[in-house]
């Protein structure tokens, strides 16, 4: 399920949780994260910054922590595979009635984008990614990922979500014998949601 608050990631430097994902890896400090969490955010400041409170920004902080772990984990096998799908949410239209005209597939339980719109967010994660030979899905839930895995032989997903929607994903994703690799939302709800186009760039390999 969805965070219960809303944040924006933006007022965070871009490499803020890939250099502390880097460290935990390299210091071990798995075991101890709740603690180099909460750590973090006090030091940094992240609750005050995002205005939310302390423990939503640790959950925050943990789970991009253990977002960017399981990307740098899978990155090799993500990089060399073969077949690849991108899975964006439909909550980053620039609209969410009748105006988006994207098609749904209900094989898929998926829209895809019909680019009606040049400034539409899930338009420029279609552009980008069918340029690199990925199947683009834009998904009204994170539930349709098991129906798109039952009906494609991929090899590799990639998402774009909040956290702890991504989290659930990957736990999918694994048991299909996938590569996955994360892409979270810079700013969540239930509309008008962002991600950084220049993130998900780097991210489609």
């Amino acid at each position: 399920m969805a965070y219960s608050f809303n944040y924006d990631l933006t007022k965070l430097p871009r490499g803020f949780f890939k250099d502390i994902a880097l460290l935990v890896e390299k210091r071990q400090l798995h075991k101890k994260l709740g603690a180099f969490s909460k750590q973090s955010v006090r030091k940094f400041r992240v609750d005050q910054l995002l205005g939310i409170q302390l423990e939503d920004a640790i959950s925050i902080v943990e789970d991009l922590v253990d977002l960017q772990i399981k990307n740098l984990v899978h990155e090799e096998r993500f990089r060399n595979a073969q077949e690849k799908i991108l899975l964006v949410p439909h909550c980053c239209r620039k609209y969410m009635d009748w105006r988006c005209k994207a098609d749904f597939d209900t094989k898929f339980a998926s829209y895809f984008c019909n680019h009606c719109s040049e400034d539409c967010m899930a338009h420029h994660a279609t552009m980008l990614a069918e340029a690199r030979d990925y199947k683009v899905f834009i998904l009204p839930g994170g539930s349709c990922l098991k129906k798109i895995c039952e009906q494609l032989h991929c090899d590799a997903v990639s998402g774009i979500a909040c956290p702890e929607e991504i989290k659930l994903g990957i736990g999918v994703a694994e048991s299909s014998g996938m590569a996955v690799r994360g892409i979270p939302l810079t700013k969540n709800g239930c509309a008008n949601t962002q991600f950084n186009i220049d993130t998900l760039r780097e991210a489609l390999i």
